[in-house]
């Protein structure tokens, strides 16, 4: 790790330099955010608003991931730079505790309310069709 990585010239030069391995290992990263969104899609198991929240949490971490890759890997000024790229990973981190507030606190009385509620429309009687 090098010894200025937290001060200013480092963080906010325009161009990130590149090489292809790094390159190809940060892609690879945020594509593999985008086949764990399709797969948090087509799950069956999950609750719907946690679903809702990974799904988009997976999809818009891995399209940013790829766009800001791509301009990394071109040296186009600002968009690919360390500070964009950090920029990202802050607002993952953010966004992710978000979902595990919403997973431990709120999803469980939902649940129960959920429950209840289907426990409840069990014993109504039905409609008679004629």
């Amino acid at each position: 790790m090098p010894d200025n990585f937290f001060t200013t010239e480092y963080l906010f030069a325009t161009v990130a330099p590149t090489n292809k391995i790094t390159f190809f290992v940060i892609l690879s990263a945020f594509v593999v955010f985008i086949v764990l969104a399709y797969l948090t899609s087509i799950s069956k198991k999950m609750h719907k608003q946690l679903k809702a929240w990974v799904f988009n949490y997976f999809l818009t971490l891995g399209i940013i991931g790829v766009i800001i890759s791509f301009f990394r890997s071109q040296s186009i000024p600002y968009i690919g730079s360390r500070f964009a790229m950090l920029v990202v990973i802050f607002m993952a981190i953010i966004w992710y505790f978000a979902i595990v507030f919403y997973t431990l606190f709120k999803m469980p009385s939902e649940v129960k309310m959920t429950k209840n509620e289907e426990t409840y429309q069990k014993y109504l009687p039905k409609k008679k069709n004629k």
